[in-house]
């Protein structure tokens, strides 16, 4: 048991990618992503083989449960996940009353899966998410400033002072090209940068061209 255990751990422990931060994180590099008509899709809804939706993003914005499958064995989901278009980095929980060391290791597997994504050809792009002040000093790490990422305001409305906290220190320390909220956004988020809504659906496409944002 404690054989399989340590193999089954061999990809983390031995990466190369660039890292950065104090718990070196993988960095999820600045990629160009598709945004003239936005589809996204849950990880849950996708198709091992023969999707009609190869022109769809996937995105992780469910429970961990339904998605913990690829980072115990992301090989074995590397196929099914280049059919489509592009896709979000997961969205591993990130709460104030878990364990700060679970929060260190969930955002550390978010960064790892999106850099190795990367790295097998795949447009990727990252999730950031927050708890409380003690996260800050490490859950913007391991994403290139200036990238287009995604956030969720699911759970959120009554917690609105911490989330817009963390959001205020996110857009400081990432400075993103624009933001992909799945959920209705805070009216006060596109004082800090520009911000796309995506209804709270199961699949969900949004079509018409983002103008502002395309060069």
């Amino acid at each position: 048991m404690e054989t399989n255990g340590i193999k089954h751990l061999e990809h983390y422990f031995y990466s190369d990618f660039h890292t950065n931060g104090k718990f070196d994180f993988p960095i999820v590099k600045k990629q160009m992503i598709d945004l003239s008509e936005l589809k996204l899709i849950r990880y849950s809804s996708t198709k091992s083989k023969e999707t009609t939706d190869r022109d769809a993003t996937i995105h992780f914005f469910e429970y961990d449960d339904r998605y913990d499958e690829i980072w115990k064995s992301p090989d074995s989901y590397m196929d099914k996940l280049r059919q489509y278009k592009q896709l979000m980095t997961p969205d591993f929980s990130m709460y104030s009353n878990i364990a700060l060391a679970l929060q260190i290791f969930n955002t550390f597997r978010t960064r790892w899966l999106g850099a190795y994504w990367q790295r097998n050809g795949l447009t990727v792009i990252p999730t950031v998410s927050w708890s409380d002040e003690w996260s800050y000093e490490f859950c913007f790490d391991g994403i290139e400033p200036g990238s287009v990422v995604a956030l969720s305001t699911m759970g959120c409305m009554d917690v609105k002072n911490q989330f817009m906290t963390g959001y205020i220190e996110m857009c400081k320390a990432i400075d993103p090209k624009l933001i992909i909220c799945y959920a209705k956004p805070f009216e006060e988020m596109g004082n800090y940068a520009d911000v796309i809504e995506v209804p709270y659906q199961r699949n969900v496409r949004i079509a018409h061209a983002i103008e502002r944002n395309e060069d």
